[in-house]
């Protein structure tokens, strides 16, 4: 049989354009699951202040008239606690003062950063279901002891790729079918 090199190197020339168009428009894609977890602990901090100093003293002008003496002595030794609290979307406060003999004996300052504990970002790859593909091979032909040339057009589903092809030379035709069995 007499082959026509003109229709074969023509042929030959459009797929190695398509292979090449192919490359350079499909981006190969990598098949991972990017998982990012990122955790911040809660920042707790305790100061205390031991010997503040009164920035403003107000001494009354004139006194009462009546004085209960006896009240006056136990206010002045006895211990009274305050605590002031403050609370944000940001952070929560508590302040402890503690006043005792006209004098702030211990001032403490409580607090706690308030943030999100954990951040999860997800990135998922999935194959496309459904894919075509074009492609061609060398055959060859036993009982005529011929060798040929064989353009191959596929459909891929999910895990299985339907084939059909015509080999040119020996004007032969073909069905296939694979079916993937692993993944890497």
């Amino acid at each position: 049989m007499k082959v026509d090199w003109k229709w074969f190197a023509m042929l030959m020339m459009t797929l190695a354009i398509i292979a090449l168009c192919h490359r350079q428009c499909v981006h190969e894609r990598d098949n991972t699951q990017v998982t990012t977890v990122t955790r911040i602990d809660t920042l707790r901090v305790r100061d205390t202040v031991l010997s503040p100093s009164p920035y403003r003293v107000d001494y009354p002008v004139t006194l009462p008239e009546a004085i209960d003496t006896e009240a006056v002595i136990s206010d002045y030794f006895s211990r009274k606690s305050y605590a002031i609290r403050y609370e944000d979307t940001a952070i929560t406060a508590v302040t402890d003062v503690t006043v005792s003999g006209n004098s702030v004996e211990m001032a403490k300052l409580d607090y706690e950063l308030l943030r999100k504990n954990t951040v999860t970002t997800k990135t998922v790859f999935k194959e496309p279901e459904l894919a075509v593909t074009l492609g061609g091979g060398i055959t060859y032909n036993i009982p005529d002891k011929k060798a040929g040339f064989e353009l191959l057009v596929g459909v891929n589903v999910k895990r299985s790729q339907f084939q059909v092809g015509y080999d040119f030379v020996n004007r032969t035709p073909r069905v296939g079918w694979q079916y993937q069995i692993f993944r890497h």
